[in-house]
């Protein structure tokens, strides 16, 4: 039976309301950082989004444009600065590799994208006087 895929990833852009006065519109995005190094954005977020939905690190990171071992750094990273991991990978053989978000990994998701969606309706509601 197939995978089935992941929704396509949402904007983690927020946008004030409409363009103000002077040309002046508030936008933004948010990240987490441990230590001063980014823990997740939202490159790092479509990232585990894409492994979700192709259930493979190699076919995620050619879907970003990006390298298997800068992908894999990534994951690493997030890996350790957890303190669990988020991706689970198994090594390739005859049928090829896999990986899949660990429980930790579907919870950083949903609280990185409910602080998106807060921050979101913040900026929202902000006017620039």
């Amino acid at each position: 039976m197939p995978k089935p895929k992941a929704p396509i990833e949402r904007n983690a852009l927020a946008c004030g309301p409409g363009q103000e006065p002077g040309g002046l519109r508030l936008k933004g995005r948010i990240w987490l950082e441990k230590d001063g190094k980014t823990f997740l954005s939202w490159g790092r977020v479509v990232l585990l989004e894409r492994i979700a939905r192709e259930g493979s690190l190699s076919a995620a990171a050619r879907s970003m444009g990006i390298s298997y071992s800068h992908a894999w750094n990534l994951v690493d990273e997030m890996n350790r600065m957890a303190g669990e991991s988020l991706v689970e990978k198994q090594a390739g053989g005859r049928s090829g590799g896999s990986a899949q978000l660990t429980i930790a990994g579907e919870a950083a998701l949903a609280k990185f994208w409910a602080l998106v969606a807060e921050f979101q309706a913040w900026v929202a509601e902000r006017e620039i006087v």
